[in-house]
């Protein structure tokens, strides 16, 4: 498969195509009248609102963290984002979107190697710049959406950096093979993205085939795979089968309702290419049910299982705290690094204007405890106030402690 490997290196080429095709709309537009019915091609200098979008947001988010109340470490995140869309034919799309941050305080500081973490492309083109990386400020610029897309009533298809979303569940996703992501990483609102050619086929009765590929510079972590979505008796199903990594992956997940109440669920089962007769796989099995009380009161249910991962004592590192970006999202072989996990979320509307939220995590035979409340309140048109605490217990085989507690306060404008 290396021999693919320039073939497969267009998300850095898609960039250039996206640029240029955004040179030429600002060149070819005007005020001139348009017809919707003739949105066929650049020459026809459309309007620049009907060939380019931009929309994104600044955000600025003040961390405290702290072991104990003796010493809280301050840190600071500028966080700007660029989503463009650009529609040179009616039934094609190109999309380029990018993230500016800039980190500064303690956090930084107390951390050499804190640029280097953040500075993550595991792309087939390195879209990621660290423009400063000094004691206590560290820059850089992200490039984790660049894809084109065409489609019509019966497909759709996507070729660049992309995200391919197959959970079904909120928060844990067993049948997410290519974009898994941390629910610990608030913050990154896109989630992870995957270069990657997708291909869907839509069919009768809301059935559809999907399938992608997703290679890799390295051999052993490609992933390719097929999905079959169809609806049976109001559930929707969907069944997969694929290459991951070095594993052969096999899946299954629905999404329904249990009377009025919402009822999904997600198994993969991995095995080894190699040895397939001799060595035992892996399994991932998560579900969820949620339902909406009286007063708007939103509460979801969910537990994991993961036979990889552990029921005794691990580093507690294993659930980093990732809301400055600066770990790798988990994979779908090992969404946790406990093997059995619970999670109970509730969120209510206070106000018109206030948002009030829990997310807490057990995993029992570890005795894990982790909560992250939340409050978000809209001050203006556009913008967005909201704070956030992230606490975690943890049996040490001694005792059970905690392990540090985080407060994030950020300010959103988006455009």
């Amino acid at each position: 498969m290396s021999s693919a490997r320039g073939f497969w290196a267009l998300p850095g080429a898609l960039v250039i195509v996206i640029l240029t095709l955004t040179f030429n709309a600002f060149g070819s537009s005007s005020n001139e009248s348009f017809s919707p019915s003739t949105k066929s091609d650049l020459s026809e200098k459309k309007p620049l609102s009907e060939v380019m979008q931009l929309r994104g947001y600044v955000k600025n988010m003040q961390t405290f963290q702290m072991a104990d109340l003796n010493y809280v470490a301050h840190g600071n995140l500028v966080h700007n984002r660029l989503n463009f869309r650009l529609y040179p034919l009616k039934t094609t799309t190109v999309g380029l979107e990018l993230r500016n941050r800039l980190f500064t305080g303690d956090l930084v500081n107390f951390d050499p190697a804190f640029g280097e973490s953040v500075d993550t492309d595991n792309g087939l083109t390195h879209m990621s710049w660290l423009l400063v990386d000094e004691p206590g400020l560290v820059a850089l610029t992200q490039i984790d959406r660049a894809w084109m897309r065409w489609n019509n009533a019966d497909w759709d298809i996507t070729l660049g950096r992309q995200r391919i979303n197959w959970g079904l569940n909120a928060f844990w996703n067993s049948n997410d093979l290519f974009n898994t992501f941390n629910l610990v990483d608030f913050d990154y609102e896109e989630r992870p993205g995957t270069d990657a050619l997708r291909v869907q086929r839509f069919l009768p009765s809301m059935a559809a085939i999907d399938v992608a590929i997703a290679p890799s510079l390295n051999d052993s972590t490609w992933i390719a795979a097929g999905m079959y979505k169809f609806n049976k008796r109001t559930y929707d199903f969907q069944l997969l089968a694929g290459w991951w990594n070095q594993d052969v992956a096999l899946g299954a997940g629905w999404a329904g309702n249990l009377k009025t109440a919402g009822f999904k669920g997600e198994v993969t089962y991995f095995h080894p290419q190699d040895n397939w007769q001799e060595e035992s796989g892996a399994i991932s099995i998560s579900t969820s049910i949620d339902y909406v009380f009286k007063g708007n009161l939103y509460v979801m249910a969910g537990a994991l299982y993961s036979s990889e991962g552990t029921d005794s004592t691990f580093n507690i590192n294993a659930l980093a705290n990732t809301a400055l970006g600066a770990s790798e999202p988990p994979s779908a072989k090992n969404l946790m690094p406990t093997r059995y996990s619970t999670l109970l979320s509730v969120s209510r509307p206070l106000s018109a204007l206030i948002n009030g939220s829990l997310v807490g995590i057990y995993a029992p035979g570890t005795n894990l405890l982790f909560l992250m409340p939340s409050l978000t309140v809209a001050v203006a048109n556009n913008w967005e106030f909201a704070v956030f605490g992230q606490t975690t217990f943890l049996d040490n085989g001694s005792e059970f402690r905690n392990y540090g507690t985080s407060v994030f306060a950020r300010l959103k404008w988006g455009f």
